[in-house]
């Protein structure tokens, strides 16, 4: 298991489908294959080798997709930066995963002279933003057009496949350390379980993928052969139009964006149905606005994903069928088909179902 294998599949069964959706540009599974060996060419030119880390500090897009493919077709390990942190955590990111190679685009590349104030270990910055190829800074287009392709070198299994930080509750992040089998596992577990994606679907990107919710959701639907669409970030009025423009079928969204989409005065004009599924998740949501985006995306299944950066990340899925019983909406679901979950005690006895509401939850995936 490696998680380059969609693409390949991709490649082999339906190359001439469209892979990513950003702006105006369009790519088939063929032209991603292909760009993603040269970048991973170019990576090697650099001196990387299996293992080493590789950074990204960016807003959602198509090269955020071709960023996370190159690094595994070439046996490296990403690191997805956080774009909402301080410098100050950026660089202890950068330091503590051994990052010396970071990708940037527009709305970060400023920031670079202020990472390397913090620590001054970033060997190498690509650039991989439209505006003007920023002093000291390697060109992503560059690399690509002036590198010949190479073999993806399929490291998988229980190989490091990326460092994701999560929060705390003392000091700096943590970096967890995922594999390759790891995440491939529970994005099986999630699609068997919420059946969430399909070929031929659309998957609207909004939250940020450096988030292993979104992350999950990115490889769900590739594993699938399913189409991206990107937005750098959550705009209401964005999405809607998006939704109707690229005739989106899948999202994934937390209710407060779910709110904004509800309350935003153009979203009687838009066209909606061609979405079929909504994931959430990250907060409650309340059965009053629950009881509204069913009615505005009255074609979608809904259904609410738990998880932590951990777990890889999925934890429990309350599936659509699920939320046609309303004493259910207030749960986190079921263990998805590739998690167990025991409900203990304080002394660490596996409660019966019908005690599990007093007992605190210890999940293993």
């Amino acid at each position: 298991m490696y998680l380059t294998q969609s693409l390949h599949r991709a490649v082999q069964q339906f190359p001439d489908e469209i892979a990513t959706i950003c702006g105006d540009r369009v790519r088939t599974h063929r032209q991603t294959a292909d760009r993603v060996a040269r970048l991973a060419g170019a990576l090697r030119a650099l001196g990387l080798a299996e293992g080493d880390r590789v950074g990204l500090l960016a807003k959602n897009s198509d090269r955020y997709h071709e960023f996370l493919c190159a690094v595994w077709w070439m046996g490296g390990v990403v690191n997805p930066v956080n774009t909402r942190w301080s410098a100050r955590e950026m660089a202890y990111s950068l330091e503590d995963s051994g990052t010396r190679v970071l990708f940037v685009d527009d709305s970060f590349a400023a920031r670079v002279p202020e990472l390397e104030s913090h620590w001054g270990g970033i060997s190498t910055v690509v650039h991989l933003g439209d505006g003007d190829l920023p002093a000291g800074m390697l060109g992503h287009r560059e690399l690509i057009d002036g590198h010949e392709p190479v073999e993806d070198v399929r490291r998988g299994g229980d190989a490091l496949a990326g460092i994701f930080y999560t929060g705390g509750t003392t000091g700096f992040p943590k970096g967890v350390m995922l594999s390759h089998r790891g995440i491939l596992t529970s994005t099986l577990g999630m699609l068997a379980t919420a059946r969430s994606s399909r070929r031929g679907g659309r998957l609207l990107h909004v939250a940020p993928l450096f988030h292993l919710a979104a992350l999950g959701a990115w490889n769900g639907q590739s594993v699938m052969g399913g189409s991206h669409v990107f937005l750098p970030a959550f705009d209401p009025a964005e999405v809607l139009d998006a939704i109707e423009r690229n005739q989106v079928t899948n999202l994934l969204l937390v209710p407060a964006m779910i709110q904004a989409l509800l309350d935003h005065p153009a979203i009687g004009h838009h066209d909606l149905s061609t979405v079929e599924h909504i994931g959430y998740g990250a907060s409650v949501i309340s059965e009053p606005l629950l009881e509204r985006a069913v009615t505005a995306f009255s074609g979608a299944r809904f259904s609410q994903g738990y998880g932590m950066t951990e777990l890889s990340p999925g934890a429990t899925v309350l599936t659509g069928d699920d939320h046609e019983d309303k004493n259910l909406l207030r749960s986190a679901g079921r263990a998805t088909a590739s998690t167990e979950v025991r409900i203990v005690d304080e002394e660490g006895r596996e409660a019966p179902p019908e005690r599990w509401a007093k007992w605190r939850c210890a999940v293993a995936a």
